[in-house]
């Protein structure tokens, strides 16, 4: 007859991240009778960690190794790390990117958005960084998708894309922005323009139309963008003059209102 302990450590292995409330739900299913939470740490999970089969991240949070997986080579997966961290969140920003696999470059960052009630502080485990970045609302084009026998929430692409160019030093920077934008494939042109003005923020139009137009010079992926539909976002451009870069001059273009840094061209034009 299998232990209890072997019988709880059989049902998280396979989902290689858990939570203690992960713990806890499946423990819930093997023991008999109620047990507190303080119960099944010191019964269970303690001994877990002693022997190690689970190896613990950061408070309520541990990876679950298997017999052939040895503690100090371990390498976790930073999706599953990071998509065990809150409850209410989304994997957004680059970390997005990485997941669609249109990154330019592989981040040892993973970006968790939450709002600032759910906070928590930046942690690193392994080789790997794990940090939160702010936003209203966790829910609005969020998807949730099945990875690696477990969930996670991650923006969908064109929310994804309008939050990269808003915030892109979440995105590594723009050149690496740029570079991975334009492996974005499955954009809903329609959608992304709706988002855009549905936010109200008077930049953001001039922002998306440059880099919209930006890439359909240079990716597939966008080259079927028409004039008129750029032009539902320029039509929408009534501010004063922005900077593509805050605080950064350059010349003014005047079709979408934005000061361009003179070597931008240059800092993201592909090798």
């Amino acid at each position: 007859m299998v232990k209890k302990t072997e019988a709880l450590y059989n049902a998280l292995l396979s989902m290689k991240i858990v939570s203690f409330d992960d713990i806890v739900q499946q423990a819930s299913t093997i023991i008999e009778g109620s047990a507190n939470r303080k119960y099944i740490y010191r019964k269970y999970v303690k001994r877990l960690v002693d022997t190690g089969k689970l190896q613990a991240i950061r408070k309520g949070l541990y990876t679950v190794l298997s017999p052939l997986e040895e503690k100090e080579k371990y390498e976790p997966d930073k999706l599953l790390v990071a998509s065990k961290i809150r409850e209410k969140y989304y994997l957004g920003f680059h970390t997005a990117l990485e997941y669609y696999g249109c990154a330019n470059s592989v981040f040892n960052e993973a970006y968790v958005c939450v709002q600032p009630k759910n906070r928590f502080d930046p942690f690193s485990y392994k080789r790997l960084s794990f940090k939160p970045v702010f936003v209203k609302d966790t829910t609005s084009q969020v998807l949730e998708k099945t990875y690696q026998n477990s969930l996670l929430k991650v923006s969908n692409k064109e929310r994804t894309f309008i939050e990269c160019i808003d915030r892109p030093q979440y995105a590594g920077g723009w050149e690496e922005n740029i570079k991975s934008l334009e492996n974005l494939s499955g954009i809903d042109t329609k959608k992304l323009i709706k988002l855009t003005l549905g936010q109200g923020r008077k930049s953001l139009p001039g922002r998306i139309g440059y880099v919209l137009e930006l890439l359909r010079n240079r990716s597939p992926f966008y080259e079927h963008i028409s004039d008129s539909t750029l032009n539902e976002l320029k039509t929408k451009i009534k501010n004063p003059p922005q900077y593509l870069i805050r605080g950064k001059k350059g010349s003014l273009n005047r079709k979408w209102n934005l000061y361009i840094p003179e070597d931008f061209d240059e800092q993201v034009r592909d090798i």
